[in-house]
C-alpha cells in the first residue's frame, strides 16, 4: 500500500529507530512533537544525560525530506540539538549542520555513535595544526618521511579540509602505503577527526602485516584483527575482511567507524561490497598500487568497469576527460626516478607460437591454450635453459632470487622438473612450488626470503600480491595475462630495494609478450634474447593434438545460429582461457556437490558465519586451476552480478534465491543515490528512468525521453531544464555504468 501521509512514514521511522537501538517509548531517549521555534520537532533524540542530541524531521513518502532543511535547522538551533535527521521513511539524510552539508545514509545512528559524533565535533582541530613528522623510530630503525609520503599526507589533509569524504591514494608496491596511512591515521586521531577506524583487506597475511605496522607505530590506539565470529570487544582500529564485515553489518550503525580504509580497493568496489562500504557514514580512503592503468593499455572490458567503478566510488572520476583523478598518485616510474624503487629491465625471449598461437587443420589455438590444452615439454625446457644461460652471462656474487609465474599446477610441476634438470648441482633444492595445494607454503616463503635455498619459487596465483620480499631480483613471466592490473602486481614483486644485497635493480624475463601487450614504459630498452627460441613447434603441436583431442570445436558460419548461441563463453584464469558458460556452471555444481559433507559447506548450508580462515581455505580450494571458481567468474557465468561465492554454493542446493532484476537494480540505485544530492524534481525523473530499465530497457539514452511518461512531461527539453546539458549527460552515463546492472 502506498504511503501518502506523514503518519504512514512515521510508522516506518518508528521501526527504523527501534532497529537502530532506540527505545521510542522511553522518554529519556526519544521525545515526540517537541516544542521548537515556530512549531514542533517530530522527534527529539536525547543523549544519556537527557540532553538534545538530534531532531528528526518526518515527511510523507512522496516528499523529498531534504526539502525540509531550513525548517529543521531552525528547530534544531532553538533547542540546541547539534544534529538533524530528515526522513520520509524510505530515505534518511543526516546533517551535521554546523560542519557539513546533509548526506544520505543507510539507517539511523544509534545513541552511542551519535554521542561519539557530538564529542568529536566539539574537539576537532584543523589538520594543518598537527605536525607531519620528519623522522621517527620504527622497530628500532630511524625512518625519514619521504617527500612523496609528505605530499600524500598533505593531499589528504587538503581534501578533508574541503569537506570531501572520499579519497583515493595510489602508491606503487614498495613505496610504503601502510606506513603512510599509519601516519595519516595518527594525525586524524590527534586532530579529533577519528576515534574508531576500520581497515579492510582481502587476505589474512595482509591483515597480519598491517597489524604489525600499526601495533608498532600506533601504540596508543589498540589494533585488533577480526577474522570471523563475534568478538566481544573491538579495538580503536579494526582490521578485517569485507566478507567478515558484511556478515556482521547489522552490528554497526552507519556512524560506528569514523574512517574506513580499503586496501587494494579496486578488488572491493563492486556490486555487493559497494553496498557494504556505503553503509558506513565515514571518511573513506581507498589504497591501491594498481587501479590507474596510466602507461598501460586497457585490454579487458571487465577491468575497465572495475577501474572506473573504483574511481566513481571515491568521487575521483572525471566525466569530461573520461579518466580517473586520484587524490594522490605515485607510480613505479616516479619511484624509480626518485631512487626509492628498484629500476628494472626486460629480457625478451619469445616464440611465434608463444605469442601468436598456432593454426592446425583450420583451427586457431591461442597462446592461452598452451599448458591448458597442449603442453610441449621441449618448449618449457628451452625457456628454463634460456633463463640459465642469461643468468650465467650476468654473473654476480650470489644466485639471484627468482619468482616464476606459471599457468597451472601441472605447468608448475613440469617447470620444477626442468629446473631440477637444468640446475643439477643444487640436487633439487634450486626451485620450490607454491600453489593452493602446497601444505607448508608459509615456511617455504620464509626460507626463500631468509635462507640460501630455495633460490626460485614457482607460483600459480599465490604470489601476485601481499608478498614483501625485497630479495627478489628476477621475475620470470611464463604465464600470459589479459589483465593490466595483474601484470602490474606481478611486476611489483621485484620493485623493492634491498640494501642487504645491494639491490637497486631487477630483471623481468618475459617469455609470453606481456610487456608489449601492456606497453610497459621500459619496453623501449628491452633486451632481446641472446639465443632466440625455436620459432616453430608445429610438429610437436600436431603430435600432442593426436594424443589429446580438444574438447572445444569451432562451429562454421554455415551452421545454424542456435549452435553458436548455445556456446556462450566466459574468460577465466589469469590468462583469460575461454570456457563455455553452461559447462562452467555445471562443473561448479558438480564440484560443490562433491564437497557437500565437508564441514565448511555444511556450515554454509546451516547459515552459520564462516571465520576468516574458513573463508580463505574455501576460496583457495575453489579459485584454482583449472576452472577458477571465484566470485567474479561465477557472477558472469550465472549472470548474477551481486552474488557472492557463498550465495552460489547455497543456490546449488536450492538454499538461496538470487534477487530479481528489479530488486538488484533497486538496491544499486539506492546505493548510488546515497552518494548524490539531487533535488526532488530531479529524483522523480531518475526514478522514472530507473523504472524503464527495470521494465526491460538495456540502456538509458536520450531517445527514452521521446517515450512515455517523459514525452508528456516535456521530453528532453524538460530534462535539460532541470539538470542542464552537462549534468544530464554525466548522470545518464553514471546510471548506465553503476546503477543499471
Amino acid at each position: 500500500m502506498t504511503r501518502t501521509v506523514e503518519a504512514d512514514s512515521r510508522i516506518v521511522i518508528d521501526r527504523l529507530l527501534r532497529e537502530a537501538g532506540w527505545d521510542i517509548e522511553d522518554k529519556t531517549q526519544v521525545s515526540t512533537e517537541e516544542p521548537a521555534a515556530d512549531g514542533r520537532a517530530d522527534y527529539l533524540l536525547l543523549d544519556s544525560r537527557s540532553r538534545p542530541l538530534a531532531i528528526i524531521e518526518a515527511k510523507k513518502f512522496s516528499t523529498n525530506p531534504n526539502l525540509a532543511q531550513e525548517q529543521a535547522k531552525e528547530y534544531a538551533k532553538s533547542i540546541s540539538a547539534p544534529f538533524i535527521f530528515l526522513s520520509n521513511g524510505e530515505t534518511i539524510f543526516f546533517w551535521d549542520y554546523k560542519n557539513a552539508g546533509a548526506r544520505q545514509i543507510d539507517s539511523f545512528y544509534n545513541r552511542e555513535d551519535l554521542e561519539k559524533k557530538d564529542i568529536l565535533s566539539n574537539q576537532i582541530k584543523p589538520l594543518e595544526e598537527i605536525p607531519i613528522p620528519v623522522k621517527f623510530y620504527h622497530f628500532n630503525k630511524e625512518i625519514i618521511v619521504r617527500p612523496y609520503q609528505k605530499e600524500a599526507i598533505q593531499a589528504i589533509d587538503k581534501t578533508i579540509s574541503k569537506g570531501k569524504r572520499r579519497m583515493l591514494v595510489e602508491m606503487a608496491t614498495g613505496t610504503g602505503k601502510t606506513l603512510t596511512i599509519a601516519i595519516i591515521l595518527k594525525r586524524l586521531f590527534e586532530a579529533g577527526v577519528a576515534q574508531k577506524v576500520l581497515f579492510l583487506v582481502d587476505r589474512k597475511n595482509l591483515a597480519e602485516q598491517t597489524k604489525e605496522v600499526f601495533t608498532e607505530y600506533l601504540k596508543d590506539y589498540p589494533t585488533k584483527v577480526w577474522y570471523g565470529g563475534k568478538p566481544k570487544e573491538l579495538g580503536r582500529i579494526v582490521i578485517g575482511t569485507l566478507p567478515t564485515i558484511s556478515s556482521q553489518l547489522e552490528r554497526f550503525s552507519p556512524g560506528h567507524f569514523d574512517v574506513v580504509i580499503t586496501d587494494e580497493c579496486h578488488r572491493s568496489i563492486y556490486n555487493l561490497y559497494r553496498n557494504v562500504l556505503n553503509h558506513f557514514d565515514a571518511l573513506h580512503i581507498g589504497l591501491t598500487a594498481t587501479p590507474n592503468l596510466g602507461h598501460y593499455e586497457y585490454v579487458n572490458e571487465k577491468e575497465k568497469k572495475l577501474v572506473r567503478n573504483t574511481y566513481e566510488f571515491y568521487d575521483c572520476w572525471n566525466h569530461a576527460s573520461i579518466s580517473g583523478e586520484p587524490t594522490f598518485a605515485y607510480d613505479i616510474v616516479d619511484g624509480i626516478k626518485d631512487g626509492f624503487l628498484a629500476k628494472y629491465s626486460i629480457y625478451l625471449a619469445k616464440t611465434r607460437i608463444t605469442v601468436q598461437g598456432v593454426n592446425y587443420e583450420g583451427i586457431d589455438y591461442k597462446p592461452s591454450d598452451l599448458e591448458r590444452k597442449i603442453t610441449i615439454r621441449s618448449r618449457n625446457r628451452l625457456m628454463v635453459e634460456e633463463f640459465r644461460l642469461h643468468e650465467t652471462q650476468l654473473g654476480g656474487s650470489h644466485p639471484r632470487k627468482t619468482l616464476v609465474f606459471a599457468v597451472t599446477k601441472n605447468h608448475a610441476a613440469q617447470l620444477k622438473e626442468h629446473f631440477d634438470a637444468v640446475f643439477p648441482e643444487y640436487k633439487g633444492e634450486y626451485a620450490k612450488i607454491i600453489t593452493s595445494d602446497t601444505q607448508n607454503s608459509d615456511q617455504i616463503l620464509a626460507d626463500f626470503k631468509k635462507q640460501p635455498f630455495p633460490i626460485c619459487l614457482i607460483s600459480v596465483g599465490m604470489l601476485d600480491t601481499g608478498v614483501d620480499a625485497p630479495c627478489v631480483e628476477n621475475i620470470v613471466m611464463m604465464r600470459p595475462t589479459i589483465s593490466a592490473i595483474l601484470y602490474q602486481q606481478t611486476r611489483g614483486r621485484g620493485s623493492r630495494l634491498d640494501p642487504k644485497i645491494n639491490k637497486d635493480s631487477f630483471l623481468i624475463y618475459d617469455f609470453v609478450d606481456n610487456a608489449a601487450r601492456f606497453n610497459d614504459p621500459m619496453l623501449a630498452d628491452a633486451v632481446p634474447g641472446e639465443k632466440m627460441l625455436p620459432a616453430d613447434f608445429t610438429q610437436q603441436v600436431e603430435e600432442e593434438r593426436k594424443r589429446k583431442p580438444f574438447d572445444f570445436i569451432i562451429v562454421p558460419e554455415s551452421e545454424m545460429s542456435d549452435e553458436i548461441t548455445s556456446r556462450e563463453i566466459i574468460n577465466i584464469g589469469p590468462e583469460g582461457m575461454a570456457v563455455d558458460k553452461k559447462t562452467y556452471t555445471e562443473k561448479f555444481a558438480q564440484t560443490i556437490k562433491t564437497m557437500e559433507t565437508e564441514p565448511i559447506v555444511q556450515k554454509i548450508l546451516e547459515d552459520k558465519v564462516l571465520n576468516n580462515e574458513e573463508i580463505q581455505k574455501l576460496m583457495e580450494k575453489l579459485n584454482a586451476p583449472e576452472y577458477y571458481f571465484n566470485q567474479e567468474n561465477l557472477q558472469e557465468a550465472y549472470k548474477e552480478p551481486s552474488g557472492s561465492v557463498i550465495d552460489f554454493i547455497k543456490a546449488v542446493f536450492g538454499k538461496y534465491k538470487f534477487p530479481t532484476r528489479k530488486e538488484r537494480v533497486e538496491d544499486a540505485y539506492s546505493s548510488w543515490l546515497r552518494q548524490k544530492n539531487f533535488s526532488a524534481e530531479q529524483t522523480k525523473l531518475l526514478v522514472q528512468l530507473k523504472d524503464r530499465f527495470v521494465a526491460g530497457d538495456t540502456e538509458i539514452t536520450a531517445e527514452d525521453f521521446t517515450k512515455q511518461p517523459f514525452s508528456s512531461q516535456g521530453g528532453i527539453s524538460y530534462a535539460l531544464s532541470i539538470f542542464g546539458e552537462d549534468k544530464l549527460k554525466e548522470t545518464l552515463e553514471e546510471m548506465n555504468h553503476s546503477v543499471l546492472i
